[in-house]
């Protein structure tokens, strides 16, 4: 499309908006006058003034959301040209709609992998800009993220051979949701319990960061089996950090917008909290709350939509015959009594005005809705001890009267107020002793922080180490009861955790734990909460099986105490240490969490603490294994769960699962956003002296992974020597030690360090060994795999060839080839080979490692393809052909200036020109070196490889 026909466009959709607010008596001599003699300008003003009459979707957005009536005359024919094409491996066999940005067409798999049914959507041509592009690959990357039952599921993507973006998901075959339930005649109780399908797919959005901004039934298909899929994620938005995003474009549907959608306003996920009750509204009533219908014109829509909404039981008293009967038989004046109550509450809830009335999120209204199919209370409404009691009585109807059966018969006996009696004066003595030792400790604790006083201090700053150390050594100098002593040992073993002294924690537990026999439920409780918190420090000290130990000890006291208690159940199905891991293997431990939080979800109201620990260990998992996908989402939907329940943004409870943000985000190849967010979170918890479930050690280390990434090497080297030396002053165990070690010599490989770093990694090896860590244990394996890159790099590639082979041949047996870990192992084989100068066998290697790349789901433009391309003018180079060594080395360096650090593309450069200088190009090669040498200069070793080959290089130019 010209220039001439886009600005065409323009203007004509700018002369529809100011037509549509004339009266059509007056429009024609407006229209001849504004649009004078151009009647191509006039024939598209009056397309959209006929689609606005009767289309469906307004043409209310912006320059580039034209709709069907502003097409060019050709575009069909481009489009039904596009039938029995291929675009990556999927043939267009038909056309299944058009959307605002482009069309919607039907595919089949067509590279005999497979077969396989699908929807592809291709940016419509007319709307190449960047602003179309940007939204387009936004739902794109958006679902690439989602994976929800509901969801629709993203299958493939890429950039067709005409350079317009596509991607392929699921092919839905299905209704709307109002037609499919009016269709089949569904009751109320049923439309809910369908519904309740939707607000789990809004509520996973949400968890990801994701507002949808355009549900309405035609995103909302339900198929042949009652399974709602959730569409159309084209106007998305990605909340930002402070949760909360303002319209920059005007894409919408004005039937089912939100006022701040209408007025510009922040969208936050209240907007799909309005719009989940406008549907909720049809499907219930069968009307709109606002009486707007697809027929209304734009100007009489927004008119509507100023008023407030149609009182649900009105909207159902008012529908016809038919509408009532699609709704379980009802007629109009039945209908509205049944949905009298919290129903109409529930959806009032949902269309107030002001977002931060409507519900709190997602989640709330989904509680509020199960709430009402069991005949429980919701929070929407507060209601009267009457009201609770009517519907105690409903849920409860067998228990009420067999309740009523008990009193008759307890009124009948004499006999049971004697023993009634006699437990209660043995109660009271219980509950004196109770209060004995409750007033001992309160006496202690008051005495001990009386000691805090200036006066007594002699100072007017007294830490909390100061504190802790003063009741711990009042504590010893005390003589006081087991029943006072112990819970106050278990109380400063907490406080000891909090401040990272996991040696003072360990012993107060155990001091505190021992032969404690709890007598009552509340007591078994909180002392399976102590071993719990015992549990975890033995764990960080790697005493394993004793952790393991604590925690199976709490398991038991919660199932004999609490049988059939939801939360208690949770709380022990939820724990997981390092225990579990080294007994049942990693794999097994994530499907727990992920088992434990399916539960915590089908649960009311689960402790938001036990929720944020199962997120953390789902993303410590997925970021021991790699999985960039699931560590991103899952701390992120994490983090969206403590941000809904109102968990403060420095508390250190949210430090896992900001550090597994931070973890993902490296691997995003988002370095410098990643550092913002390490930085603020070592910031806040050297303020409050908490770093929650993250110690001090892996902060420091996570640091040194975001400076790493932007190819800071020494301030990397700082860091990381910090973590260190926070390791061993905290007296960790031997894997975590280890591990220090090893990212230490990681870090000197990069920096040119070569001798430094092999010293370390033995160093690491050797504590592995005197601590007899198995060979098979993971963390080892890590550990042993930076050791081979050591040995490589000081040139002892025998003994290093021997270690990868081991490694592969665990990797094999203990995680499949499959496996992120097996797919580590081959990469350190291939730097070997290449080192080696091993063409037959680094030339398959490679191959081979591309392939499981992609069929792992990593896109070829990701930074590591780029690293591909090196290593294939690598082997080039090795075969003599310089020029496809420079072609390779010049692709390499054009993906990696898109991504990675400015270290990594100087040494691209630099090695490039080395191709440049061997054909005789020796001006275009010092122009590369003048390029690269100075950030080489600044990061690297004069003795780091690469750079002293550049220096070489620079000598004899």
């Amino acid at each position: 499309m010209s220039d001439h026909d886009l600005e065409r466009r323009r203007r004509a959709l700018a002369l529809f908006r100011e037509a549509v607010e004339i009266a059509p008596a007056e429009r024609t001599a407006w229209l001849e006058h504004a649009c004078g003699d151009d009647a191509d300008l006039r024939a598209a003003v009056d397309a959209l003034l006929a689609a606005d009459e009767s289309s469906t979707e307004p043409f209310a957005g912006d320059a580039l959301a034209w709709g069907r009536a502003f097409r060019d005359e050709h575009s069909d024919v481009a489009r039904d040209a596009l039938v029995g094409r291929s675009i990556g491996p999927w043939r267009i066999t038909g056309i299944l709609g058009h959307g605002g940005m482009g069309a919607v067409y039907r595919v089949d798999r067509d590279d005999g992998a497979y077969t396989q049914h699908a929807a592809l959507k291709l940016i419509r041509a007319g709307t190449d800009s960047q602003a179309a592009r940007e939204r387009f690959l936004r739902e794109r990357q958006i679902l690439a993220r989602l994976r929800h039952p509901n969801i629709a599921t993203l299958l493939d993507g890429g950039i067709s051979g005409d350079g317009d973006p596509w991607f392929v998901m699921e092919l839905v075959d299905g209704q709307p949701i109002d037609r499919w339930c009016d269709a089949r005649q569904l009751g109320l109780r049923q439309r809910i319990v369908l519904f309740l399908q939707v607000v789990d797919a809004v509520r996973h959005a949400h968890r990801n960061l994701v507002v949808h901004r355009d549900l309405k039934p035609s995103n909302l298909l339900v198929d042949a089996e009652g399974r709602v899929k959730l569409l159309d994620f084209g106007i998305a938005k990605e909340l930002a950090e402070k949760q909360h995003t303002v319209t920059l474009d005007r894409a919408l549907t004005f039937e089912y917008a939100s006022p701040e959608q209408l007025l510009d306003a922040p969208i936050t996920t209240a907007t799909d909290l309005w719009q989940l009750g406008v549907v909720l509204h049809r499907l219930l009533s069968g009307s709109h709350p606002f009486g707007v219908t697809r027929e209304t014109p734009v100007a009489r829509q927004l008119q509507q939509l100023e008023r407030e909404p149609e009182p649900l039981t009105r909207a159902a008293s008012q529908a016809s015959d038919e509408q009532a009967s699609q709704r379980g038989g009802h007629s109009p004046s039945s209908l509205a009594r049944a949905l009298r109550g919290n129903l109409a509450q529930i959806v009032q809830a949902c269309l107030r005005r002001d977002p931060e009335a409507r519900y709190a999120s997602a989640d709330v209204l989904a509680n509020d809705l199960r709430a009402w199919l069991d005949d429980r209370p919701i929070s929407a409404v507060r209601l009267s001890r009457t009201d609770r009691a009517r519907l105690w009585l409903r849920r409860n109807r067998g228990l009420a009267a067999a309740a009523g059966i008990v009193t008759v018969a307890l009124l009948a006996g004499t006999g049971v107020a004697v023993w009634q009696a006699r437990e209660a004066r043995e109660q009271a003595r219980i509950a004196e002793r109770e209060s004995e030792n409750a007033r001992a400790t309160l006496t202690f604790l008051a005495d001990t922080l009386a000691a805090a006083a200036p006066e007594q201090a002699m100072s007017t700053e007294v830490s909390v180490r100061q504190l802790l150390d003063q009741a711990r050594d009042k504590l010893d100098r005390r003589t006081l009861e087991p029943q006072v002593r112990q819970p106050v040992q278990r109380m400063l073993g907490r406080l000891y955790r909090s401040i990272g002294d996991d040696q003072q924690a360990v012993e107060l537990f155990s001091a505190g734990l021992k032969d404690v026999a709890p007598q009552t439920r509340e007591e078994a409780l909180a002392l399976a909460d102590d071993l719990v918190a015992y549990s975890d420090e033995l764990g960080d000290l790697e005493r394993n099986a004793e952790s393991l130990a604590a925690a199976e000890q709490a398991v038991i006291l919660r199932q004999r105490f609490a049988p059939g208690d939801p939360e208690q159940e949770l709380r022990a199905m939820a724990h997981l240490t390092l225990g579990h891991v080294e007994k049942y293997g990693l794999e097994v431990c994530r499907k727990r969490a992920e088992s434990s939080l399916a539960f915590a979800k089908r649960m009311p109201s689960p402790p938001v603490d036990v929720v944020l620990d199962i997120y953390s260990d789902i993303s410590t998992a997925a970021n021991f294994q790699n999985d960039r996908q699931r560590l991103l989402s899952v701390s992120r939907e994490g983090l969206a769960y403590a941000d809904a329940h109102g968990i403060a943004a420095d508390s250190p409870v949210r430090r896992t699962l900001v550090r597994s943000l931070v973890s993902g985000l490296i691997l995003e190849g988002k370095p410098a956003e990643a550092e913002r967010v390490v930085r603020q979170a070592i910031a806040d918890s050297e303020k409050t002296g908490g770093y929650g479930g993250t110690s001090a050690t892996v902060w420091y280390q996570t640091l040194a992974d975001t400076l790493l990434g932007q190819g800071r090497y020494r301030e990397a080297r700082e860091a990381t020597d910090r973590s260190y030396e926070l390791s061993s002053r905290r007296g960790e165990g031997p894997r975590n030690l280890a591990m220090a070690l090893a990212n230490i010599t990681a870090i000197n490989l990069m920096y040119g360090d070569y001798p430094t770093a092999l010293a370390r990694s033995t160093q690491g090896v050797a504590r592995l060994d005197g601590a007899h860590v198995p060979h098979d244990d993971a963390f080892r394996r890590t550990i042993d795999r930076v050791h081979a890159r050591a040995l490589v790099a000081n040139g002892k590639f025998e003994d290093a060839a021997a270690r990868l082979e081991d490694l592969r041949a665990r990797a094999l047996r203990l995680d499949g080839d499959a496996s992120d870990e097996y797919a580590q192992v081959l990469g350190d084989q291939l730097n070997l080979y290449l080192r080696t100068s091993d063409v037959a066998r680094a030339t398959p290697m490679l191959a081979e490692l591309r392939t499981r790349m992609r069929q792992r789901g990593v896109a070829d433009d990701h930074e590591q393809f780029a690293y591909f391309y090196a290593m294939e003018a690598t082997l080039d180079r090795l075969r003599g052909d310089t020029a496809a060594a420079e072609q390779h080395q010049r692709e390499a360096i054009r993906r990696l200036e898109t991504s990675a650090s400015d270290v990594d593309v100087a040494v691209a450069r630099a090695t490039l020109a080395e191709d440049v200088a061997a054909r005789g190009a020796r001006a275009e090669a010092k122009k590369l070196l003048d390029q690269a040498l100075p950030v080489m200069r600044d990061a690297l070793l004069p003795a780091e490889r690469n750079l002293a080959n550049a220096e070489r290089l620079a000598t004899s130019l």
